[in-house]
């Protein structure tokens, strides 16, 4: 059984196209290795990866060099600065007893001299070891300084470059990284028969419920002379979160002027009750309502009817399995059952 929401009223459907969702190449991003070392690999080809996961980990000889240096350099400026405290501490006792001794003076300046170039130094390996990184958290593991490279964002693992413990060069590609927020339909236009339109909405044909997006197109300036047709694309503002690469969605071309009261619903939500046309809406989860429509001329799939709202639950696949728990004449109720995940209806208890 599927679900779909009316959609909203007062447009006449001109057009319908069926298309795929897919990610464009803008929404791709490829995690390369800022310096050369041995990459220990967190996740796999196809994997869901959720923001701040870990991609990889490496351990590289330049990291280990600079993490050695800055250690080497904070540890002088730490000696420095005690030797400081000291000179100063003998002076302020000298001074407390009336002397003075221009050697210790000397010795003084020329430490807080020392000690300000150390830190000068310092300042410009972490600036290089920043740089050398790109960002990436740096954790100590097996006694080693290691890199730990984190996804910037949620999305899917489109690609692995790199074999699991090998060694990789600066700028290899590690992981690819497919943003599913950014997914956009895609589908086809033939030849020049661009139809009258001036709003588009899309549905995503999967799942129990058919999810209505909204968003904005676009459309290629050019036929394709080989195959006669024209892309199109459509790019939700919104994706649900079960939105996968693949995925069938619907793409509907609406024109001003639709007869008021009429909304344009899938044909295979209409069912035949006598010489009516009815659907079933779903007013809470289990529970469903048939309602009698005025049906139109059916279109490519899609008609247009009279007796709904925008907004309300369509049945637009399992009617007839709803039909079935009618009476046949109206004199006689059909024994109980239920339905199964798969939306066909069977007598007796679920067991």
């Amino acid at each position: 059984m599927k679900i779909e929401e009316v959609p909203a009223a007062s447009h006449a459907l001109t057009h319908s196209l069926y298309g795929h969702l897919f990610v464009p190449n803008h929404a791709l991003e490829t995690y390369s290795l800022p310096c050369g070392g041995r990459i220990s690999l967190n996740v796999k080809s196809a994997q869901t990866v959720k923001k701040g996961d870990i991609l990889y980990t490496l351990v590289s000889p330049e990291v280990n060099a600079l993490v050695a240096d800055i250690k080497k350099e904070e540890a002088a400026i730490a000696r420095c600065g005690e030797e400081i405290a000291s000179v100063s501490q003998r002076l302020t006792r000298l001074k407390a007893a009336g002397t003075s001794n221009s050697d210790l003076e000397e010795q003084l300046n020329f430490k807080n001299a020392e000690k300000r170039q150390l830190e000068r130094e310092l300042e410009v390996s972490k600036v290089k070891l920043n740089i050398l990184v790109m960002g990436a958290e740096i954790k100590p593991e097996n006694g080693l300084p290691t890199l730990v490279v984190r996804a910037t964002k949620d999305g899917i693992v489109r690609n692995v470059g790199i074999t699991q413990g090998s060694w990789g060069e600066q700028g290899a590609a590690v992981v690819t990284m497919s943003n599913l927020a950014a997914m956009e339909i895609e589908g086809t236009l033939y030849g020049n028969n661009v139809p009258d339109f001036s709003t588009v909405r899309a549905t995503r044909l999967s799942g129990r419920d058919n999810k209505v997006l909204e968003g904005t197109w676009r459309m290629a300036e050019q036929v394709d002379e080989e195959k006669q047709t024209r892309a199109f694309y459509f790019t939700p503002a919104e994706l649900p979160a079960d939105a996968r690469p693949g995925q069938l969605c619907r793409v509907d071309f609406y024109a001003d002027g639709g007869e008021e009261g009429y909304v344009t619903i899938p044909d295979s939500a209409l069912v035949k009750v006598g010489i009516d046309d009815v659907v079933f809406l779903e007013v809470k989860e289990g529970t469903f309502a048939m309602v009698k429509v005025k049906a139109g001329e059916s279109r490519r799939g899609m008609t247009p009817v009279k007796g709904l709202i925008p907004g309300q639950r369509l049945v637009v696949k399992g009617g007839y399995e709803l039909r079935y728990l009618l009476p046949a004449d109206g004199s006689q109720q059909k024994k109980a059952g239920h339905f199964h995940a798969d939306g066909k209806f069977h007598e007796g208890e679920d067991h």
